[in-house]
């Protein structure tokens, strides 16, 4: 079955825009537009996460922010001890 496919108007100069990067990266125009989707909903979430992060006391924000708690420790040993039939 082949994707379905719409139109959208926009003006020429953001036409122009994502004609220009998709040449740059040799991409089509839907994937410059997914791309910027992606990031923009990236950014969205991680600015959420920080004011949530603001609200907290500021002695749970301390604590939070002195033990690492969030942060990834990609030279944790432990890291490698989880097996693909673990469950997250």
């Amino acid at each position: 079955m082949p994707a379905e496919h719409t139109s959208i108007k926009v003006p020429r100069h953001v036409r122009d825009r994502l004609a220009e990067r998709a040449r740059r990266e040799h991409a089509t125009l839907a994937a410059v537009i997914s791309r910027a989707l992606d990031e923009a909903d990236e950014r969205d979430f991680w600015s959420k996460i920080q004011a949530e992060h603001a609200l907290l006391p500021p002695a749970e924000r301390a604590a939070y922010e002195s033990n690492d708690a969030g942060k990834d420790d990609l030279a944790d040993p432990g890291d490698q001890a989880v097996g693909e039939e673990d469950a997250w």
